[in-house]
């Protein structure tokens, strides 16, 4: 099951720049931002013992500009938080990390909103049966938490569409999603394989 991961939960956001053409002036201006998030999900041993490995692929899947020492930081982080985590017999070690990139262009996620690492089969949509037999329903019971495709708040008391990796969505947003793709956005957890677990 899902929860019974190590995640880190990466937001990025993307500056996008310009050079100004005026002299004397700053020589780039900020023409734009792009925020990207998504849920990474690794064994504890992969992150106490080959970090750098881990946190390289997460960014380069979210198309962030690598530097070594950034790279570094996080991983040691990482692998200490997941030493602790396993000596006190943790399942779960939760971590947030957030960078701000300054670029002259907009990142290529890719193109026809595939995902990098999507391999052939991922991109298959999911039929009507799959995605009502994916898709539950759940009350939203606290305030702050959003839906991780839009964005946008979950409204404490109304509905929310709920997967059976446990991330909940609006629901408009998750059905969009699994006609294109059939992997939870948030940890990649097959949900075409899921026969009405919700």
């Amino acid at each position: 099951m899902a929860d019974s991961l190590p995640s880190r939960f990466l937001i990025a956001t993307f500056i996008i720049v310009e050079r100004n053409p005026r002299a004397g002036d700053e020589q780039f201006i900020e023409s734009g931002r792009i925020i990207s998030q998504v849920t990474h999900e690794f064994p504890l041993d992969d992150l106490i013992n080959d970090g750098n490995a881990a946190v390289l692929d997460m960014l380069n899947s979210m198309c962030v500009p690598v530097q070594p020492s950034m790279v570094e930081e996080i991983a040691a982080t990482a692998a200490r938080l997941a030493a602790d985590a396993r000596d006190r017999d943790g399942k779960v070690l939760r971590m947030q990390v957030a960078i701000e990139a300054v670029v002259e262009e907009v990142p290529d996620f890719g193109s026809g909103d595939v995902d990098i690492n999507d391999s052939d089969d991922e991109v298959v949509a999911m039929t009507d049966e799959e995605v009502s037999g994916s898709v539950g329903k759940k009350v939203v019971d606290a305030a702050g938490k959003e839906c991780p495709i839009c964005l946008e708040e979950l409204v404490v008391g109304g509905e929310a569409a709920c997967v059976p990796c446990s991330h909940a969505f609006h629901e408009l947003c998750i059905v969009t999603w699994l006609k294109k793709k059939k992997r939870c956005p948030c940890c990649r957890f097959d949900l075409s394989k899921s026969k009405n677990e919700v």
